[in-house]
């Protein structure tokens, strides 16, 4: 009977232990799955967390796009100066001599045309451009009769008395040519001269009239850096 209620005890003990043991693994094993989920949802609030701060940078970029877009549908207005184009009417040299640019506009009052000019110091008389070079007499004086293009480059024809004919000499042609001289007043800047014009077809060239020296005499002096430094008076 002794025994019998030993080896109970033990039995009792053993289950007891049995028990024990297996509520300690259940006890551990909803730790670790509470442990588990913990950890998820650490994960799923770093992982939300990520996706926040990533929704920031793209909300970022776009109102630096909306920005650009602005700038470019609503530029700023910038208001420019007007630049004024200035004619010095006289500039002269220390000797009061007139200085014009190597191109000028010239004022010819007995056709009364403006036309682009060369400044020729190398030229010893000044030139212009005619069409259909005729001599004929009038009161028994020799005279000359010409076209010359208008601004509208209309044909106009003229007739001056004939100071001279002169022969030129061209280079590489063995014929010389032969040229009517006539009297013409130009007007260049505020300067006036009555002068001698030989006429002749210049169409091959890019302006219709050369200024020689006879025009110069000694009161312009050229400037070859400049252009168009003076405007004509027309009188």
């Amino acid at each position: 009977m002794k025994y019998n209620l030993i080896l109970l005890y033990f039995i009792i003990t053993f289950f007891s232990a049995c028990t024990a043991t297996t509520q300690i693994k259940q006890d551990s094993l909803e730790q670790i799955k509470e442990d588990e989920e913990k950890k998820l949802h650490l994960q799923k609030i770093e992982a939300t967390n990520e996706k926040v701060e990533e929704v920031k940078k793209n909300i970022t970029l776009l109102e630096k796009r909306i920005e650009l877009v602005e700038k470019e549908l609503n530029p700023k207005v910038v208001v420019k100066e007007k630049i004024k184009t200035v004619f010095v009417e006289k500039p002269v040299t220390k000797d009061k001599k007139t200085i014009v640019g190597i191109y000028e506009k010239v004022y010819i009052p007995s056709i009364e045309q403006v036309y682009e000019a060369k400044i020729d110091t190398g030229a010893t008389t000044t030139s212009i451009h005619a069409l259909d070079i005729k001599e004929f007499e009038r009161d028994g004086k020799k005279w000359v009769k010409f076209k010359f293009q208008n601004e509208k480059k209309e044909l106009i024809e003229k007739s001056l008395p004939v100071e001279r004919v002169v022969s030129i000499k061209r280079h590489g042609v063995e014929k010389n040519q032969r040229r009517y001289v006539v009297k013409m007043r130009i007007n260049l800047g505020d300067y006036s001269e009555v002068i001698d014009v030989s006429l002749t077809d210049r169409s091959k060239f890019n302006y219709p009239i050369l200024i020689g020296r006879n025009f110069l005499n000694g009161y312009i002096v050229v400037d070859v850096s400049k252009k168009y430094i003076t405007k004509p008076t027309k009188k």
